[in-house]
Order: structure tokens, then C-alpha cells, then sequence
């Protein structure tokens, strides 16, 4: 899912700030970037797209910026191809992710605060803190593309069965085949991940065959009771 940091980059010589914010403004929208050197994936030109990039502010030859993009963006190399923009050259300074999904900053805790969390649950038996810092895995994947299944069909899923289309109740749509969706229940928890082998729309119409192939399962096997024979 979409990213968003906040940062500071340092600008190598003297600049315009006019021209500096003219260029993040056109730098916003879909770029071109190949991955750094020092980076762990293949270094091929990608297109990616900047959803939002501004200067928040200026101090010398240093400023502050909020950048949100696509996933797979490098900021560091954002903000190289800025300067060689600007005719400076730039690096980056400083970076905090402060939004990942629809994860965020109010969202967090502290490492020292989830330390007491547990303290109190494990001396005490008091679950308050620890159940209001430790979420559910499903509030992570709020607005993920869903395929929702009937319970009749869990238990096969949990086991690292294919979906078949039989066991869907509803999908989100549209959807393409090949697409990555979350598998859940009924009641919105979590079962897995899987990859579409066909649209949204040829799944609800589908009455026999795989829908989806299970990548990854992380709801427990026991969870629901098995509803085959054998």
C-alpha cells in the first residue's frame, strides 16, 4: 500500500527556493526511477507514482519535506534525481516513515509502553493496555482487496487448500485475475492471502473450479471445524 515519510534533504550548493518548489511539483504525479546501487533489488528502470511531494521547510541549504508514493519508491534516489534537477546535486539527511497502509504515527506504540503492557497483563491478569496496543492482524489490511468466504470453507483454506468457487460468499470487485487478495471470513477475520485465477466478475459467476491459489495462510488450523469427510 501507499507509503508516506517525512524528511529532511540537504541541497549541496546555494539554491532558488522558487525553483526548488517548482521542481517537487512537477515531480509529483508518475516518474521514471531506477533503484540506487546500494538497494536489494534488480536496478531496471520502474515507473512509480509520487502522490504527494511538498516542501515544508527551509533553512539555509537544508529543507523539510513530506513525500507519500507508491510502494517500491526509493526516497533516497527521489530526492538525487531532485538535485541533479535543481543543478546542485541533494542527499537525504534524515527519514521517518509516518504512514504505511493505513497504518499510522496515532496508530503506534512505544517499545517501553508495550514492556508495561505486558508487565501488567503477565503480573496481574489486566489485558487493558496490552489489547489496546496489540491489534488485531485483520486492522492492517482495512481497504485490501477481499475475497470473504463461506465457513463451510475455512477449515480447507486454513489447511493450505485452493478456494474453490463454491466456498465464496463475496468478493470486493473489480478485481483482475492475478491480482493478490485477502482471504476472510464471514466475519471479517483473517484466513490468508491468495492470488486470483480469474476477474471478480467470472468468480461470482463461476459454479465449479479454482478461484483462488493460497499463497499464505495465518489463521490457525484448528480455529474452525473441518467440514470433509475422512
Amino acid at each position: 500500500m501507499s507509503k508516506e515519510y517525512v524528511g529532511v534533504c540537504d541541497v549541496h550548493k546555494d539554491f532558488d527556493e522558487k525553483a526548488l518548489r517548482r521542481w517537487v511539483e512537477k515531480m509529483t504525479g508518475p516518474i521514471y526511477q531506477r533503484p540506487p546501487v546500494k538497494s536489494s533489488v534488480k536496478r531496471s528502470l520502474r515507473r512509480r507514482i509520487v502522490l504527494k511531494f511538498t516542501v515544508e521547510d527551509v533553512s539555509e541549504r537544508r529543507f523539510v519535506f513530506r513525500v507519500a508514493t507508491e510502494p517500491g519508491t526509493y526516497i533516497r534516489k527521489l530526492l538525487h534525481d531532485l538535485g541533479l534537477l535543481l543543478g546542485t546535486g541533494a542527499h537525504m539527511v534524515e527519514l521517518r516513515r509516518v504512514r504505511d497502509g493505513f497504518l499510522d504515527e496515532d496508530s503506534s506504540t512505544t517499545l517501553l509502553e508495550l514492556y508495561a503492557a505486558w508487565q501488567l497483563y503477565s503480573k496481574k491478569g489486566d489485558e487493558t493496555l496490552i489489547r489496546r496496543f496489540v491489534k488485531p492482524v485483520e486492522e492492517a489490511f482495512k481497504g485490501f482487496p477481499s475475497v470473504y468466504i463461506k465457513d463451510s470453507a475455512v477449515a480447507a483454506v486454513a489447511h493450505g487448500a485452493p478456494l474453490a468457487s463454491r466456498g465464496v460468499s463475496k468478493i470486493d470487485h473489480p478485481l483482475s485475475k492475478g491480482d493478490v487478495v485477502c482471504i476472510k471470513t464471514l466475519k471479517g477475520e483473517c484466513v490468508g492471502f491468495g492470488t486470483l485465477t480469474m476477474s471478480s466478475d467470472e468468480v461470482l459467476q463461476a459454479k465449479s473450479g479454482i478461484v483462488v491459489s493460497v499463497e499464505r495462510v495465518v489463521m490457525d488450523r484448528g480455529l474452525y471445524p473441518k467440514m470433509w469427510g475422512g
